[in-house]
């Protein structure tokens, strides 16, 4: 795919989205700030800092219903080890009624990985039943620097469904035809619940299902624990994170091993308009 079309669809997109959103209140412009620190960096089921700490930083400027993200954290895949993961990206997030969109150009680059360097252009829409029922569809286009390596399409859906208690329940399901040279397929069905408790508690519990075609293990992972919301701004995360790779099924999956691991992690949240008093 031609990235310089990618980039001037999605330039052409976010200019016209003001247009569109003749309704949207008087643009104002903003930083959202998150600082993460966690004992271990778990992603569906196996660890991106070797078991190791893992520190994360993300800024959102937003001016009305443009945004964009500057990502990054360290990690550790072993050797040769890429040492940090970043995203850039830009977006627009449109609001019809009941119907919203999501349209964004990311940038993933791998320091030191170029094979995993890649345009990520995905558009995503959410519709809003009420308050307790959303759902959304999405497509995105995995674009990878690296000729040798397939580019390949996502199509996303989602749906969350949330109680008079707050509690919620949401389900996803992420399907990328021909992922190789082989055309094999990938898919990837996830379930989240949250059920809050005694005001500033929450239990959470995550799990999926990766399933390859081909040779590459397909297996199931989960996460599960307690967040702790200790301030409006600071949270507390403690849980466990575990997968169901065997030990010779561990190399087609795991960057170093696949052990399970105790993991806390520590997030602050809070917008640039807070800090400086401006804040509603």
């Amino acid at each position: 795919m031609n990235i310089f079309r990618i980039a001037v669809s999605t330039a052409a997109l976010l200019i016209a989205c003001p247009v569109w959103a003749q309704d949207a209140e008087a643009p104002t412009f903003d930083v959202g700030i998150q600082m993460t620190a966690a004992t271990d960096y778990m992603d569906v089921g196996v660890t991106n800092s070797k078991h190791k700490p893992s520190g994360g930083l993300t800024l959102t400027p937003t001016y009305g219903i443009l945004y964009g993200t500057i990502y990054g954290a360290n990690i550790d895949y072993g050797t040769p080890q890429p040492w940090l993961e970043t995203k850039f990206a830009i977006g627009a997030a449109p609001t019809f009624g009941k119907l919203s969109f999501d349209l964004n150009l990311a940038r993933r680059i791998k320091f030191d990985d170029p094979s995993a360097d890649r345009w990520l252009p995905y558009v995503t829409g959410t519709y809003t039943f009420n308050d307790n029922l959303n759902t959304s569809l999405g497509v995105g286009y995995y674009a990878y620097d690296d000729k040798d390596t397939v580019d390949f399409w996502e199509f996303y859906a989602a749906s969350t469904v949330t109680l008079p208690n707050s509690a919620y329940f949401t389900g996803e399901f992420y399907f990328e035809p021909k992922v190789d040279e082989k055309n094999n397929n990938y898919y990837a069905p996830y379930g989240t619940i949250g059920v809050p408790f005694m005001e500033k508690f929450e239990a959470i519990a995550k799990a999926g299902y990766e399933i390859y075609e081909g040779p590459t293990s397909s297996y199931v992972w989960s996460e599960i624990g307690i967040k702790y919301q200790l301030t409006d701004t600071l949270s507390l995360f403690g849980g466990y994170h575990f997968n169901d790779l065997s030990s010779k099924e561990c190399p087609d999956q795991a960057y170093t091993n696949c052990r399970s691991a105790v993991l806390a992690r520590l997030t602050y949240d809070v917008k640039l308009s807070d800090l400086l008093g401006r804040g509603k």
